[in-house]
Order: C-alpha cells, then structure tokens, then sequence
C-alpha cells in the first residue's frame, strides 16, 4: 500500500470515528482529505454524502452520492443515501426510484422500505405504500416509524378501524413519539371518542409535538376559547397531502359551491377588473371562474402541493406561496405599485377566526372602489367567531357587518347560501361582498 493510500485510509477511518461522535464537520473534513488522497472510493463517497444530508445540505450530498453509486452500483446504501439526498431537494419520482434500487439489492433495508412508502403516500398510491409497510413490518415488527405510518396509509385508504391498532403498536414501542399521539387523537376524534382523543394531544404536547398545533384540535373538541386562527403548520400540512384529489373530491363529493356563487354574485356588478388576487388560491378553482373578470389574475396559498396544481391551468400571472396576512402587509408596503381591485378568497377565513387583520391589510391593498369577496361559514348572530369540531371556524353576521363598518367598507350584500355539503349535510354559509369606500 502506498502512502497516499495509508494517508487516505486513515483519514477515512478518522472520519468514520468523527461521525459517531457526531462531529459532523470533522468527519466531512476527513472524508473530503481522504478523497483528495485516493478518489471514487464509494464507501468514502457515500459517507461524505450521509454527513452532507446530516449537516441539512442535500445540493451539496448529492454529487458523491452520484459518484458512489456510479462507481458500486451494486451497493444499497449509496442509492438509499442519494434517495434521501434527492427527497430532501423535492425530487421525489428520482428518490422514489432510488429506494426502489436499493430495496432491489436489500430487501429487507427498513430505511428504505420506509422511506418509499411515503412517497407513494405522498402521490396518492396507498395501496402500494401499504405493501411496502406490511413488507417492512414482516421483517422488523419492532420498527415503530413503520407502525404510525401504516396508521395513516390505513386512514388514506378509509381503513380506520386497522388503523387504530397500528397507532397503539406504534406507541406501546416508542411512546415518546409526539407525531404519533398527534395522529391517534385526530383518528379517535373522527371516531367520536373525544375524551380519548383530547387525552391524545395532551399527550402529543406532554412527549414535545407542537403546542399550537395540538391545542388547536383541544380547542375543537371543548368548544371553549379558541384561538385566532388556524397553525400556518396544519393548513399547510392539511392541503399538501389534499392537493392530489382536492378537485375531485370537492366538487364530486362535498358538491363545493363556493368559487361560482362568488363569481357570479362578481358578474353581477358588471365590471372588469384590473388585476384579481385570489387568496389561498388552492388548486385553481376560482381562477378560471375570474379570468373572464379580470384582466389580471395572481394567487396565493401557503401549500405547494396546491399551487403547483394551479399552476397547470396557466390562468394566473403570478403565484406566490405565503402566509395571506402576512403577503397583503407586504404588497399594501410596496405601495401603489402593489394595488388590486379584487380581492377574492373563497372558504379560505374558515381557517382564520379574527378576521379583523385580514379586513385592514386587504383595505390597505385594494384601491378605492376595489372589491373584497369572500365566503364564511355561518354562526348565530350572537357569536362573533367560533372554532368547530371540524376543525373549521363559523362566523356571524353581525360580527362582519361590524368589521366592514370599522375598516371603511360599504356592504354591497351578505347572503346566506348553502357552500358544500359534510357528511351528506349541507353545511350553510355567507357570501360577502364588500367595496373599499
């Protein structure tokens, strides 16, 4: 063995020493020091890699990964590691195909088995994820990761009787894992076993899950003081694991009713916009419904999932993934420049309660004479806002006549009308119209 390879073999095993500890740029550095000695080894490749993933800088992983399974591909662990590498970019049809290689070679790789069960759950193939769970827990039954989401693969697919036990398999393993109480509480809630299901999030905020989060499913359940609005986190959570069937089930199943009754309540005041900003634009329903309103159209929505979807119906100009209040406080910032004529948000304040933010920066944003449209679920008269099983927020009447009276709105109409239906229920609702004095 020449000195350059002793050299570079003791950097390696340096590294590896580094990366148990946990030095992660020590173990970097000695992989990088090894490579410069002696290069395309795939075993140093696919360590520098894993301690890349492990620093938070796939971009950076994901060419010695490439390397290393160019150079063994007959090595699992380098297309598990560049399948990480990719999912963590958002590349999930060539990390999918990656974990499919490595499970080719190892079967049994618990890691990888995983890791394409999610991403088939993310396409919407839960069939083929729950095969690749019940393979996984064949091989290891006490892998508790593969417990919970087989929990929710059984819930994606309506099994949720099966997926009540796999939750408590999962918990009687691991029951520190908040994710999983978080899960358990929202599948007990659907079951109506709400006392468990409020014990669930306790639990979840007890084991360190989010504690707006899972306080927000606690304010559902005890109809007592809820908070403002819904956790960015869980509308965001919510529609990209909706994006795929949003449409179908929507309209099909729910028969939503919101964006045309909106648009043609717009039609009838017989104008042409300017330029339109649909908030939480979702998929795109309302977007070809205001394209012939509109001369402009723009969206806007916290879920990629939703606006790569809307992105497709080539209707809108620009879209922008955002929080709503936070986005209309930095286009009224930019001044004139920034200003529309429509603002259009249909059944997106269902997630918000205080809707007395979202009334002053769209004022500041529209232009005199400019129009705010939206639709709320309807409450009693006498209650401001209230957050429901639902996990949707209801409005009353009064409530938004007020606000519109306070941030100088004139009240073109509020109509009641039924916006969708739950669980074969028709779930009644207000369409407002509102004109910036």
């Amino acid at each position: 063995m020449t000195d350059a390879l002793e050299s570079a073999r003791a950097h390696f095993l340096a590294g590896l020493q580094h990366l148990q500890a946990q030095r992660l740029d020590d173990a970097a550095r000695s992989f990088e020091a090894a490579l410069a000695l002696a290069p395309g080894r795939a075993s140093v490749l696919t360590n520098l890699g894993a301690v890349r993933l492990m620093q938070g800088r796939p971009a950076a992983a994901l060419a010695p990964l490439e390397a290393a399974t160019a150079a063994e591909p007959e090595r699992a662990e380098g297309w598990l590691q560049r399948g990480l590498a990719l999912d963590a970019l958002g590349r999930e049809a060539p990390a999918l195909a990656c974990f499919e290689r490595a499970l080719a070679l190892a079967p049994d790789e618990p890691e990888a088995r995983l890791r394409a069960a999610r991403l088939l759950n993310r396409d919407g193939r839960h069939a083929q994820a729950l095969a690749h769970l019940e393979q996984l827990l064949r091989a290891h039954p006490q892998h508790a990761r593969g417990w919970s989401l087989q929990g929710q693969t059984l819930q994606s697919l309506q099994q949720h009787a099966q997926a009540l036990p796999a939750y408590e398999r999962a918990l009687a393993l691991e029951p520190t894992q908040a994710w999983t109480w978080t899960l358990l509480g929202g599948l007990l809630k659907d079951l109506g076993r709400r006392a468990e299901a409020r014990r669930a999030f306790e639990q979840a905020i007890a084991q360190g899950g989010d504690a707006d989060y899972n306080g927000y499913f606690i304010a559902a359940l005890d109809g007592g003081s809820a908070p403002t609005r819904a956790p960015g986190a869980y509308v965001q959570q919510l529609f990209d694991g909706y994006a795929g069937s949003f449409d179908e089930h929507l309209v099909q199943v729910l028969q939503y009713r919101s964006p045309a009754m909106l648009a043609e309540r717009l039609r009838r005041l017989g104008r042409r916009f300017r330029h339109a900003l649909d908030l939480g634009c979702g998929t795109g329903l309302c977007g070809p419904l205001l394209a012939p309103l509109a001369a402009r159209v723009d969206g806007l929505d916290l879920s990629q999932g939703m606006l790569d979807k809307a992105a497709a119906l080539g209707v809108y100009t620009r879209l922008t993934r955002a929080d709503l209040v936070d986005h209309l406080d930095h286009l009224a910032g930019q001044g004139g420049e920034a200003s529309h004529d429509l603002l259009l948000a249909a059944d997106v304040f269902t997630y918000l309660g205080d809707l007395d933010a979202v009334h002053a920066s769209a004022q500041r944003v529209l232009e005199p004479a400019g129009v705010l449209c939206y639709s709320v679920e309807r409450a009693a008269d006498a209650v401001d806002f209230e957050l429901r099983e639902s996990l949707r927020y209801a409005h009353g009447e009064p409530y938004l006549r007020a606000l519109a009276q306070r941030h100088g709105y004139e009240v073109l109409g509020i109509e009641r009308a039924t916006l969708r239906e739950d669980q074969r229920r028709p779930i009644e609702g207000l369409l407002v119209l509102l004109q910036r004095r």
